[in-house]
């Protein structure tokens, strides 16, 4: 996962990520979906750090767990991901250096209104409930400007991530680009759109495409 923005209060839920994947040594591999909305459950699932990590636990949700709401989900939720992690570790032979975080978004069981749930590998996937407000991985210092919206201003957001990572060494950076996607949950609906894209968008499909011949 490369860019992860969100919003969040009592009643919505907006969610932005990039499309890109790339392989080890940066260049383009796939475009992909990086956040999953499961409309049994009303619950959004994204992911950052290891790649397709957060996207295999959001179909493991949907084939192989009962349950019937995010706080349901969030008691089994830290000791799926520890087994899933376990698995992919002896699958991809990576070492400590490489992390992930999954978050969980839905409507509480309990109250009714929007919560946020956060389970990080560095802190054994247990789980960390979220305040509301806007966040950003990776961080950037976009601010909002006269009668701006978040809509207009999460492209602003990315293309700030984006600059920032560039600009840092390229074994260490995060690589974002292709679309920027986003999901908007509210209590009666999950929109799914396109907000924009990358200039370099075709670029890197004719690279991804290349590879395939």
């Amino acid at each position: 996962m490369s860019s992860l923005i969100f919003l969040t209060d009592e009643d919505n839920v907006v969610v932005a990520t990039d499309t890109l994947v790339v392989t080890p040594d940066g260049e383009p591999s796939m475009f992909t979906s990086k956040a999953i909305y499961l409309p049994h459950l009303k619950v959004i699932v994204a992911g950052t750090g290891l790649q397709g990590f957060a996207s295999e636990w959001a179909l493991k949700i949907n084939d192989k767990l009962i349950v019937n709401g995010i706080n349901n989900l969030d008691h089994h939720t830290p000791h799926c991901l520890r087994e899933l992690w376990i698995k992919y570790k002896s699958e991809l032979l990576f070492g400590d250096e490489m992390t992930t975080t999954v978050y969980q978004f839905g409507f509480s069981q309990m109250d009714g209104n929007i919560v946020v749930f956060a389970y990080r590998s560095t802190n054994d996937f247990k789980s960390e409930k979220l305040t509301y407000g806007i966040k950003a991985k990776p961080e950037c210092t976009t601010s909002f400007e006269e009668n701006d919206t978040f809509m207009d201003v999460i492209p602003k957001m990315m293309r700030e991530q984006r600059k920032i990572e560039d600009e840092g060494p390229k074994d260490g950076r995060l690589y974002i680009g292709g679309e920027i996607q986003v999901l908007h949950l509210t209590r009666d609906r999950c929109l799914a759109f396109k907000l924009g894209e990358f200039d370099d968008i075709e670029d890197a499909q004719q690279k991804i495409f290349a590879r395939c011949k």
